[in-house]
């Protein structure tokens, strides 16, 4: 391959690879604001005592934009977005009105949300820009279904 070439393809590598971290932490950011959302949206009491952890959540996923340091920055948010789940989760679990059913399932959806968050950092090291599954919704690199099924 020409030296011209073969630059110009390792500029398009670096630019697909930087747009996916992009993604990972546009996917942080949304977790975090679906995070603080919940929060706000539960009772006084309960959401009281969540309060610093909140705080660290939204201030970070506010900061990560303009960060120096961006993959410092990521890891601070998920720790964060991972902290305010846990505090949410054991909330509910502490509140005599919730019930078991009832933590079981926003155990389920929080987990849910971190697992996006994971699924979407993976892709973004690996360069992939689909996320954990590929565009076709079959999980990334994964065979094609056979056609004479």
């Amino acid at each position: 391959m020409p030296p011209m070439r073969k630059r110009a393809g390792q500029r398009e590598a670096a630019a697909r690879a930087l747009d996916a971290l992009g993604r990972g932490a546009d996917t942080g950011f949304r977790v975090a604001r679906t995070l603080y959302d919940r929060w706000r949206g539960m009772s006084t009491a309960s959401r009281q005592p969540l309060e610093p952890l909140a705080e660290d959540v939204r201030e970070r996923a506010l900061d990560l934009r303009g960060a120096a340091d961006r993959p410092a920055a990521d890891a601070g948010l998920k720790a964060a977005n991972e902290r305010l789940a846990d505090a949410m989760v054991a909330s509910a679990a502490a509140d005599p009105d919730v019930s078991e059913i009832e933590v079981r399932d926003l155990r389920a959806e929080l987990t849910r949300e971190l697992e996006r968050l994971a699924g979407a950092e993976i892709a973004a090291s690996h360069g992939h820009g689909d996320g954990p599954d590929g565009p076709d919704g079959r999980p990334a690199g994964s065979p094609a279904p056979d056609a004479r099924a």
